[in-house]
This record gives C-alpha cells, structure tokens and sequence, in this order.
C-alpha cells in the first residue's frame, strides 16, 4: 500500500504477509513509485486491484496465482 507521510514522502508497505516498509523520501507518488521500483518492488494490479511487493516476497511468488490457488515451486538445479 503506499501512503502519503507528510512531509516525509510515501510510505510503500508490502502487502504480502512480511509486512516490509519502505520509507522513499519522495513526496509525489510518481517519484516515489519510481524509486521503489529501482530499488526491487514490484507493482502489480490484479483482477483491478494494485498491489505492492518487496524485492523478497515478489521473487518467492506469483500473487496472481497464488490468489487462484496455483501454486509453483522452483526445481533444485541438481534435479
């Protein structure tokens, strides 16, 4: 979710169940979006819904399928 903090810029919050916080420093949204973007999170919007993802949590899974109940697990390389 991002969200406005005053004077400080956005805050973006992962809406997966890690619950990282990034603290951007940019006070308009499309700056904010930006830098949240170089730094790894994904932005996804899902059935018209925007949801945001830390670097960790948007590797680990796909949000859309996992919201359809289709879940994917990588192979080990030795297998």
């Amino acid at each position: 979710m991002f969200r406005p903090n005053g004077k400080k810029g956005y805050i973006v919050e992962c809406d997966s169940e890690c619950g990282a916080v990034n603290y951007t420093g940019q006070t308009s949204f499309h700056q904010a979006r930006n830098v949240t973007q170089v730094e790894g999170w994904e932005h996804r919007r899902i059935r018209g819904v925007w949801y945001n993802y830390c670097p960790n949590c948007a590797e680990r899974a796909d949000a859309g399928l996992d919201e359809a109940g289709v879940y994917f697990f990588k192979k080990a390389s030795n297998e």
